[in-house]
């Protein structure tokens, strides 16, 4: 029995991979997801949102994503270390846009074709970038080249950049003064209050068919204290505890079992630009439950015997 099966889950509620389906609309997600329907809506042209790791910056946007409708193309940018020329290759890669020419004054000239086809279809077209923070100096100044392709009525495409803090820094370097002037639409990404912490555990256990699982009160608290109210650290600690009190059986999550979860961290877990990085926690992952697959089964056999 794997301890899924033991609390009633169809699915990890707290899996550490970003998936649309467990968005929890705290006040900052659902302002940020709002601003990025207004900005689309409206042709505003640029939508920074910022924050910092594991507050849910893809998570939003792969929310975003999945309620565009048909009439809205995307290229989504997820490796942003690209050079101007590289970049925008990308983007018309991205958009299934063939391309023969290689210098970039053809480059643009066949991007602005498809635009101004695409507009003249009824269509809009985004170009979003994840882990904006990467981005070359060059290749920003060049997005806001891009941004100037329009008609006498609309902007020609829209662009949209997640990053961490560092982006925000970066945009207000002298030499993207012109690009930062241009961005009236930016909202920061704010940790999980107490409160949404106990509101978000309990909303991902819904979405993963609830099963028999409760989580006292001290025991949210313990892991809003952990965690700060990063949601990818609140997903660690919580799939953990889960791990912790299935070991002895038990189908209500208390502080012990979130202390047992915490000692299986980055010690300095407190400071969230730390913690571990996503294919760590993979690995990790799928090492415990492994091991709590045996260490049940070894369980079930002494109490058998005895």
């Amino acid at each position: 029995m794997t301890y899924l099966e033991f609390f009633g889950l169809k699915e990890d509620p707290f899996k550490i991979t970003p998936d649309y389906k467990y968005f929890y609309p705290s006040k900052t997600h659902r302002i940020a997801d709002n601003l990025l329907r207004y900005v689309v809506k409206h042709g505003e042209g640029f939508a920074v949102i910022v924050g910092e790791p594991g507050t849910g910056k893809t998570t939003v946007i792969r929310k975003f994503i999945s309620s565009l409708s048909d009439d809205i193309i995307y290229a989504l940018i997820l490796t942003p270390k690209l050079s101007p020329e590289e970049f925008l290759k990308v983007v018309l890669d991205d958009l299934g846009i063939q391309v023969k020419a290689d210098t970039k004054h053809d480059l643009l000239k066949k991007f602005r074709e498809f635009l101004e086809q695409k507009v003249a279809e009824g269509k809009k077209v985004l170009i979003i970038v994840d882990e904006a923070q990467n981005l070359p100096i060059e290749t920003l100044e060049e997005l806001r080249l891009l941004s100037n392709l329009e008609t006498p009525d609309e902007k020609l495409v829209q662009i949209i950049l997640l990053g961490q803090p560092e982006l925000d820094e970066k945009l207000k370097s002298p030499q993207l003064r012109q690009l930062n002037q241009r961005i009236t639409n930016k909202i920061k990404l704010l940790p999980l209050t107490e409160e949404e912490t106990f509101r978000y555990i309990y909303h991902r256990l819904a979405v993963a068919g609830r099963g028999n699982i409760r989580f006292t009160d001290k025991a949210i608290k313990r892991i809003y204290k952990y965690s700060k109210g990063i949601p990818r650290l609140i997903n660690v600690l919580a799939s953990r505890s889960l791990m912790s009190a299935f070991m002895t059986g038990s189908f209500v999550i208390k502080p012990e079992n979130v202390d047992a979860a915490k000692e299986t961290l980055n010690p300095e877990i407190g400071d969230v630009k730390d913690g571990f990085s996503r294919s760590r926690l993979i690995i990790y992952a799928l090492i415990t439950a492994n091991l709590i697959g045996i260490m049940y089964l070894v369980y079930k056999l002494f109490l058998a015997g005895g």
